[in-house]
């Protein structure tokens, strides 16, 4: 009977256990600056390094950097074919999993100070210095959407059906009506330094700057902390793989954590 106890006990510890966070194999360096996920793949944004891609959930990596003229990513977006890599020196594309990347507009950095990319629909959106900016064309024209932006400084977007949110150095701003108007959605964050931002569904989850990861289940009303078993706060991205959400850290690599054990179906 103890045996048996033992047994059970033992499993419960495991489950709990692979239910935290937990430091997965990462490319390049321990700083992982950009995660995006397309057809299963994961993309991963290194200083320096370029941009890696995992097959295998983050098993191996291998370097895609053909045609990047510049190393250092800022951040990575994708939606259909299109995988959108954000670098000190422009925006580049992909149509084949970062075989081969194109620059879009390498100009627009240098006016702007571009921090991040998302896409909606047809739409692309610029995260940058100067607030958010919106094209309808691929890039050919862009218009700034800001009205309601407390601060100009837009560190991340990310996109949930007809939702566009973006994280700040002032917490997140969220619009229903593709940036004509943002509103503040900040209750319950501990840390206004919002690095990243991801979407699972109705659930969106902001990456900080010293306080960790946050989960909202209700378009960002309210956040909760979502922390268990991560030892370094310093998210600078994050992305969700089938059940796994994971987080690149500043200097510690790559995390992974189950939706299902935060309640996220």
């Amino acid at each position: 009977m103890k045996r048996f106890c033992f047994f059970i006990l033992t499993i419960f510890t495991l489950n709990v256990a692979n239910a935290q966070w937990q430091q997965i194999n990462s490319p390049y360096s321990g700083s992982i600056t950009a995660l995006t996920i397309s057809g299963g793949n994961i993309f991963a944004g290194t200083n320096g390094g370029g941009v890696f891609l995992s097959t295998n959930n983050g098993i191996s990596w291998e370097a895609i950097n053909t045609g990047l003229r510049n190393t250092n990513i800022i951040s990575l977006a994708a939606n259909g074919p299109y995988i959108f890599a954000n670098t000190d020196g422009g925006v580049y594309y992909s149509t084949n999993n970062g075989v081969v990347w194109n620059a879009v507009k390498p100009d627009l950095i240098t006016v702007t100070g571009i921090h991040s990319v998302a896409l909606s629909g047809q739409n692309i959106l610029l995260g940058t210095n100067n607030g958010v900016y919106l094209s309808s064309n691929f890039g050919k024209s862009w218009t700034a959407v800001n009205t309601g932006l407390t601060i100009m400084n837009i560190l991340c977007l990310a996109v949930s059906g007809s939702t566009i949110f973006a994280g700040t150095v002032d917490g997140v701003f969220l619009s229903t009506n593709n940036g004509s108007s943002w509103s503040s959605v900040n209750t319950g964050l501990m840390s206004t330094y919002i690095y990243s931002l991801a979407v699972y569904g109705k659930n969106i989850f902001a990456g900080t700057w010293s306080s960790g990861v946050f989960l909202s289940t209700n378009n960002g009303s309210n956040w909760t902390e979502v922390n268990t078993g991560l030892s370094n706060l310093n998210i600078q991205s994050l992305a969700i793989n089938g059940q796994y959400i994971f987080a690149g850290t500043d200097g510690s690599g790559i995390w992974k954590r189950p939706l299902s054990e935060m309640k996220v179906y």
